[in-house]
């Protein structure tokens, strides 16, 4: 098993959420996703979010109690419907979702170092970026596609499962829309700080759009993270 140390601000999210949500569930039972546990892997930028992934019978079950342990917790702006809660914590936002899988990418073995929670796999995280968020949703964000261009760059294999959730033509219409930000796609949503290529922020949509179109190989390939940010 490989353990990941939660990069700042999100580690101290996860340290005020974790306890009260390991006396509802069991750690294998929550998952890390979105651009955390990316970050958590690659250290390639800030996140300043904590995403969470729980199956849909255990939020059925637990969901009102979990909303009393945030606030309990600290969070403020707590919310909640069928399937999803979200709130602020001082030190950042959190969210929990019972988004189903999109890829048969099983349950990996990598962990998150604090409390032991399973990071999501790339693939899967990625698909969801690509599939629900860009092609279902319109909603497109600088930190993901810097995301995609690390992930070109880091593990490609990944990548080529995520975007096989994509058909052709809705690979190009992401890839179109995402060309039309033009020099402005770095500033889309939250900043991108602290990001260890800061020269792709000016092509960052030319760059992305070509990962989209044709694949992993739009990008050099780099040496891998650091060691020593493993234990």
């Amino acid at each position: 098993m490989t353990s990941f140390a939660i990069p700042p601000p999100a580690d101290a999210i996860l340290e005020r959420l974790g306890p009260p949500l390991l006396k509802l569930w069991n750690r294998d039972d929550v998952r890390i996703g979105g651009g955390t546990a990316l970050a958590a892997r690659w250290r390639h930028r800030r996140s300043t979010d904590i995403d969470l992934c729980v199956a849909p019978d255990l939020f059925r079950r637990s969901g009102e109690d979990v909303r009393t342990l945030a606030i309990e917790a600290g969070a403020g702006s707590v919310r909640s419907a069928m399937g999803w809660l979200n709130g602020v914590f001082p030190e950042g936002e959190f969210s929990i979702s019972t988004t189903e899988p999109l890829l048969d990418a099983g349950t990996g073995t990598e962990r998150e170092t604090r409390f032991g929670l399973p990071l999501e796999p790339v693939a899967e995280i990625l698909a969801r970026k690509l599939f629900l968020r860009m092609y279902g949703n319109g909603d497109f964000v600088s930190r993901d596609f810097y995301d995609l261009c690390t992930a070109a760059e880091r593990d490609g294999a990944s990548l080529e499962r995520a975007l096989s959730k994509l058909s052709s033509d809705q690979r190009d219409e992401i890839a179109r829309e995402i060309s039309s930000y033009g020099s402005s796609a770095d500033k889309l949503g939250r900043p991108l700080t602290e990001v260890h290529r800061p020269e792709w922020l000016p092509r960052i949509a030319s760059l992305t759009a070509r990962i989209v179109e044709n694949g992993a190989g739009r990008m050099p390939a780099a040496a891998p993270p650091d060691a020593s940010l493993r234990s």
